[in-house]
């Protein structure tokens, strides 16, 4: 295992730091509560600290209402803490702050088990406020300020690590005709989606984000998702369990009011086959990536000697048949993926 201390380790250490500072010279009484809001609202990015801050204001002043209101009533009292309890849930979910309600819950059972005798409850509940609000303030800050996330950074590492896990599988599943798990490029499209989203939704005053960028891999993301889906088809098409099989061919009969008996044709499966992989061929050019040139028929009897060459395009629309088979046996390659459907496509190479 790696260990490594990373910047909003750090990050949080030094608001950490500045939020105890402040508090000891503001003469604070508890720089606890400044220091936990600090921790609980340093994010990855400025605009998710602002957002787990927001949260946790919202959390605290109900959480200091109800624990005021009770506090006032009798402190430390353990049928009022559980009725406080359900009255701070109840309300945070009737205004829809469903990710408030944990801290709610706790600054409203700090301020009913911790107030001292005759201590002020309402005074005590609005230091908790303060107290919060300092904390979140030094937590945005030092985003902010102290070596900003690089988030165009790291959604170009995410969009590389997609790109290069995307070749390898493909080109490993056409070659073997199937058997490949593809599912790691699934967990890569969810982060390359994650980091997109992080960089759009990110705080930005100076106007320094690329909406051209953003275009360019929501487009992309497109291209992925439908390449992923043809991989997804050919596994499944080349999957060796027999009820996988039998489902496609009773999906694909039942749409054309046909009866399925039991697994597809093998000339059916080689017809849709080689559509998948006319399409994957069509997406990786799309991509501007690598396009192999060995691709595997496992549905197709090659002869002795012959090398399989590039995929044939898929068959005509409207089911017109495949090409006659070639002197010896042989079937005829089908035409290239120009004459079929074209496979889903984004203006412009990559």
């Amino acid at each position: 295992m790696r260990f490594s201390i990373g910047m909003r380790n750090i990050k949080t250490a030094v608001a950490v730091l500045l939020s105890i500072l402040i508090s000891f010279a503001l003469d604070l009484e508890y720089p606890f509560y400044a220091a936990i809001a600090t921790v609980i609202a340093m994010e990855s990015s400025i605009a998710s600290s602002y957002t787990a801050g927001k949260n946790r204001t919202m959390g605290t002043l109900v959480g200091a209402a109800f624990g005021g209101l009770f506090a006032f009533i009798e402190p430390h009292n353990a049928y009022l803490s559980a009725f406080g309890i359900v009255c701070v849930i109840a309300v945070c979910n009737l205004l829809k702050w469903n990710k408030s309600v944990s801290i709610a819950c706790i600054v409203f059972l700090a301020i009913m088990l911790n107030l001292r005798v005759g201590e002020p409850p309402f005074l005590y509940a609005l230091h908790r406020v303060l107290d919060t609000l300092l904390g979140i303030g030094v937590a945005v800050l030092v985003n902010y300020f102290l070596i900003p996330p690089k988030h165009d950074r790291n959604l170009e590492r995410s969009r590389l690590a997609v790109r290069r896990h995307l070749t390898s599988l493909a080109h490993q599943l056409l070659r073997q005709g199937g058997g490949v798990h593809i599912s790691p490029l699934k967990k890569d499209l969810a982060a390359l989606q994650k980091a997109c989203d992080t960089y759009k939704e990110e705080f930005d005053p100076v106007r320094s984000k690329s909406q051209d960028l953003v275009s360019r891999i929501e487009q992309e993301l497109d291209v992925y998702r439908n390449t992923y889906s043809h991989m997804r088809m050919i596994r499944l098409l080349t999957d060796h369990d027999p009820e996988g099989i039998a489902s496609i061919g009773s999906s694909l009969l039942q749409d054309s009011n046909q009866q399925a008996d039991g697994a597809l044709p093998a000339d059916s499966q080689a017809v849709i086959y080689r559509y998948h992989v006319a399409c994957i061929l069509g997406e990786l050019q799309t991509l501007g990536l690598l396009v192999p040139t060995h691709i595997a028929y496992p549905f197709e009897a090659v002869p002795a000697g012959a090398s399989s060459g590039a995929a044939p395009g898929p068959a005509r629309r409207g089911g017109a048949p495949a090409a006659p088979a070639q002197p010896g046996g042989a079937p005829a390659r089908l035409p290239g993926p120009a004459s079929g459907p074209k496979p889903h496509s984004v203006p412009g190479r990559f």
